[in-house]
């Protein structure tokens, strides 16, 4: 059965109209508001109304970045300014229906592991690289956040002791560093990442040094999770993902340069995620069919 899901980033708020196959049928999105937490629901569900067709009769799923409590609804995200926000409450209230709400990276590893770049793997790593960092585990055949619901918070791992602040009050983080954000952060004159890798692409020499360092930090965060994890296979996604196997040969030549990769980590398949930018809103869609199917409703 058809589906909607929805994908609450930093940047953005995206909808889709996905059929029973996971096909995108509408898209749709809008500025994050995140001052108002009452705006952003009203604009989401403004979405939902003009573009999500018979949206009544559907399950609805929203990922959002953050701690979410997918049974308190409740939301705590440094990237949006919010202290236990009720978005589930918010959005229900406004929609008079039951909404199915997911961690944002998790619902993006759960659309990769089920239909994916992650697909039949057991144990495996997902890191999405966007306006922040984060990513999911999947251990021994099943999510860590199913397990402890505040586990894989790879963005606040902590790369560089006494580093830059971040909001979620520590000094250092990864995502500080790994981040699309961070990288712009970095590259003066430039206004998005895909400005900064289109320059590299062309040879500009200026911004040469800035990229390099960029993917030298991906590759400390990657090599402390596979110390940690020892993964079989690391899929990256996000919207830096989009520059494709330029990013991923970067990547791996980048591994290549630590010798705990050479020596115990070079067996770990480095992929590109497959759903990019849509992982959140397939992975939102899926779960809320899920839970529909658990009740009976599907």
């Amino acid at each position: 059965m058809n589906a909607i899901g929805i994908d609450i980033g930093g940047t953005a708020v995206k909808f889709a109209l996905l059929d029973g196959g996971g096909s995108v049928l509408v898209r749709a999105q809008a500025p994050t508001l995140r001052e108002r937490p009452e705006a952003l629901a009203d604009r989401t569900a403004e979405l939902i109304r003009e573009h999500g067709g018979d949206w009544m009769n559907l399950p609805i799923g929203v990922a959002c970045a953050g701690d979410v409590d997918p049974e308190s609804g409740l939301v705590t995200a440094d990237n949006l300014g919010w202290e236990e926000v009720p978005l589930r409450p918010l959005l229900e209230s406004r929609l008079g229906r039951p909404v199915r709400l997911e961690q944002d990276t998790h619902a993006a590893m759960m659309a990769e592991w089920e239909n994916g770049s992650l697909k039949g793997e057991k144990n495996a790593l997902y890191l999405t690289l966007g306006t922040g960092v984060g990513g999911g585990a999947i251990l021994d055949g099943r999510p860590y956040r199913e397990i402890k619901r505040l586990g894989s918070e790879f963005g606040h791992m902590i790369t560089h002791a006494g580093g830059e602040p971040c909001p979620c009050g520590e000094r250092g983080c990864y995502e500080r560093y790994a981040s699309s954000a961070a990288l712009v952060r970095r590259a003066e004159g430039y206004s998005s990442a895909k400005e900064i890798i289109a320059a590299v692409q062309k040879g500009n020499r200026e911004i040469l040094p800035v990229w390099e360092e960029y993917i030298e930090e991906i590759c400390i965060g990657l090599i402390s999770l596979m110390a940690i994890f020892v993964p079989d296979a690391v899929s990256i996604g996000g919207g830096i993902s989009e520059a494709g196997d330029f990013l991923l040969s970067a990547i791996k030549r980048g591994l290549e340069g630590h010798a705990a990769y050479r020596r115990y980590y070079h067996t770990a398949d480095i992929r590109l995620a497959r759903f990019g930018n849509d992982a959140g809103v397939l992975g939102a869609a899926a779960a809320a069919r899920r839970t529909w199917e658990k009740e009976g409703k599907a």
